[in-house]
Protein backbone atom coordinates (compact mmCIF):
# COMPACT_ATOMS: atom_id res chain seq x y z
CA UNK A 1 0.00 0.00 0.00
CA UNK A 2 3.11 2.14 0.56
CA UNK A 3 4.27 1.89 -2.74
CA UNK A 4 0.53 2.83 -4.14
CA UNK A 5 1.36 6.50 -2.48
CA UNK A 6 -1.30 5.89 0.15
CA UNK A 7 -1.51 7.81 3.31
CA UNK A 8 -1.19 6.81 6.14
CA UNK A 9 -4.62 7.39 7.49
CA UNK A 10 -6.18 5.57 4.17
CA UNK A 11 -3.60 2.51 5.36
CA UNK A 12 -5.32 2.36 8.87
CA UNK A 13 -9.11 2.45 6.86
CA UNK A 14 -7.97 -0.93 5.11
CA UNK A 15 -6.74 -2.38 8.55
CA UNK A 16 -10.28 -1.69 9.80
CA UNK A 17 -11.39 -2.87 6.82
CA UNK A 18 -9.30 -6.13 6.46
CA UNK A 19 -10.09 -6.67 10.62
CA UNK A 20 -13.87 -6.36 10.28
CA UNK A 21 -14.02 -9.02 7.78
CA UNK A 22 -11.61 -11.57 9.19
CA UNK A 23 -12.91 -10.28 12.79
CA UNK A 24 -10.56 -12.87 14.51
CA UNK A 25 -9.44 -13.37 18.43
CA UNK A 26 -6.50 -11.70 18.56
CA UNK A 27 -7.27 -8.85 15.88
CA UNK A 28 -5.36 -9.81 12.91
CA UNK A 29 -3.14 -5.98 13.24
CA UNK A 30 -2.63 -6.66 16.83
CA UNK A 31 0.41 -9.40 15.54
CA UNK A 32 3.81 -7.51 16.72
CA UNK A 33 4.89 -7.98 12.96
CA UNK A 34 1.89 -6.18 11.46
CA UNK A 35 2.21 -3.89 14.47
CA UNK A 36 5.70 -3.16 13.77
CA UNK A 37 4.88 -2.39 9.46
CA UNK A 38 1.99 0.24 11.17
CA UNK A 39 4.44 1.84 12.77
CA UNK A 40 7.11 1.70 9.97
CA UNK A 41 4.23 2.82 7.69
CA UNK A 42 2.90 5.79 10.36
CA UNK A 43 7.13 6.66 10.27
CA UNK A 44 7.36 6.65 6.60
CA UNK A 45 4.43 8.88 5.72
CA UNK A 46 3.19 10.84 8.98
CA UNK A 47 -0.16 12.35 9.22
CA UNK A 48 0.11 15.61 7.89
CA UNK A 49 -2.45 18.37 9.76
CA UNK A 50 -3.46 21.83 7.77
CA UNK A 51 -2.26 24.64 10.05
CA UNK A 52 -4.54 26.91 11.47
CA UNK A 53 -5.31 29.36 9.53
CA UNK A 54 -3.76 32.98 10.51
CA UNK A 55 -6.01 35.53 11.27
CA UNK A 56 -5.43 39.44 12.97
CA UNK A 57 -7.52 40.19 15.38
CA UNK A 58 -6.83 44.34 14.98
CA UNK A 59 -8.74 43.34 11.55
CA UNK A 60 -11.36 41.56 13.49
CA UNK A 61 -12.15 44.07 16.33
CA UNK A 62 -11.80 46.82 13.59
CA UNK A 63 -14.95 44.79 12.07
CA UNK A 64 -16.66 44.63 15.13
CA UNK A 65 -16.97 48.34 15.27
CA UNK A 66 -18.64 48.81 11.93
CA UNK A 67 -22.52 49.47 11.63
CA UNK A 68 -23.53 46.18 12.19
CA UNK A 69 -22.22 45.60 15.77
CA UNK A 70 -22.50 49.34 16.44
CA UNK A 71 -23.75 51.17 17.82
CA UNK A 72 -25.23 48.20 20.52
CA UNK A 73 -28.64 49.62 21.16
CA UNK A 74 -29.51 49.91 17.49
CA UNK A 75 -27.67 46.34 16.51
CA UNK A 76 -29.63 43.69 15.21
CA UNK A 77 -29.94 41.14 18.34
CA UNK A 78 -28.00 38.73 16.02
CA UNK A 79 -25.17 40.31 15.98
CA UNK A 80 -24.64 41.67 19.27
CA UNK A 81 -24.56 38.13 20.28
CA UNK A 82 -22.05 37.20 17.77
CA UNK A 83 -19.61 40.38 19.29
CA UNK A 84 -20.30 39.50 22.70
CA UNK A 85 -19.62 35.83 22.42
CA UNK A 86 -16.06 36.59 20.60
CA UNK A 87 -15.31 39.25 23.12
CA UNK A 88 -15.98 37.00 26.24
CA UNK A 89 -14.32 34.16 24.22
CA UNK A 90 -10.87 36.06 23.48
CA UNK A 91 -10.72 38.00 26.85
CA UNK A 92 -11.42 34.83 29.26
CA UNK A 93 -9.37 32.57 27.53
CA UNK A 94 -11.68 29.99 28.59
CA UNK A 95 -12.62 26.14 27.22
CA UNK A 96 -15.29 26.24 24.90
CA UNK A 97 -17.38 23.79 27.59
CA UNK A 98 -16.72 26.26 30.26
CA UNK A 99 -17.97 28.79 27.64
CA UNK A 100 -21.03 26.79 27.31
CA UNK A 101 -21.22 26.28 31.52
CA UNK A 102 -22.16 30.11 31.38
CA UNK A 103 -25.72 30.86 32.75
CA UNK A 104 -27.61 33.93 31.34
CA UNK A 105 -30.16 33.91 34.07
CA UNK A 106 -30.75 34.58 37.63
CA UNK A 107 -29.42 33.51 40.14
CA UNK A 108 -26.15 33.09 37.91
CA UNK A 109 -26.34 36.57 36.11
CA UNK A 110 -25.52 40.01 38.43
CA UNK A 111 -25.15 43.59 36.23
CA UNK A 112 -23.41 45.72 37.72
CA UNK A 113 -23.02 49.84 36.07
CA UNK A 114 -19.79 48.69 34.65
CA UNK A 115 -19.64 45.46 34.13
CA UNK A 116 -22.05 41.84 34.16
CA UNK A 117 -21.01 39.11 35.60
CA UNK A 118 -21.77 35.29 34.42
CA UNK A 119 -21.54 31.90 36.73
CA UNK A 120 -21.56 28.69 35.32
CA UNK A 121 -23.98 25.84 36.01
CA UNK A 122 -23.45 23.99 39.27
CA UNK A 123 -23.59 21.05 37.46
CA UNK A 124 -20.89 21.44 35.30
CA UNK A 125 -17.33 19.55 35.45
CA UNK A 126 -14.60 21.44 33.51
CA UNK A 127 -12.34 19.22 31.94
CA UNK A 128 -9.39 19.79 34.04
CA UNK A 129 -10.62 20.18 37.37
CA UNK A 130 -9.25 22.84 39.73
CA UNK A 131 -10.83 25.01 42.55
CA UNK A 132 -10.42 28.12 40.29
CA UNK A 133 -12.66 26.96 37.74
CA UNK A 134 -15.33 25.50 40.14
CA UNK A 135 -18.32 27.85 40.24
CA UNK A 136 -16.24 30.37 38.85
CA UNK A 137 -17.93 33.72 37.99
CA UNK A 138 -16.91 35.28 34.28
CA UNK A 139 -17.03 39.28 34.14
Amino acid sequence: MLDKGLSFSSIKIHDSAISAYYNTEPPIFSYPKLKQHLRGAKNLRPPRRSPTPAWDLNFVLEKLTRSSFEPAATADIKFLSWKTAFLLAITSARRISELYALMAVEPFITFYPDRVSLGTNPSFMPKVIYNVALNQTTE
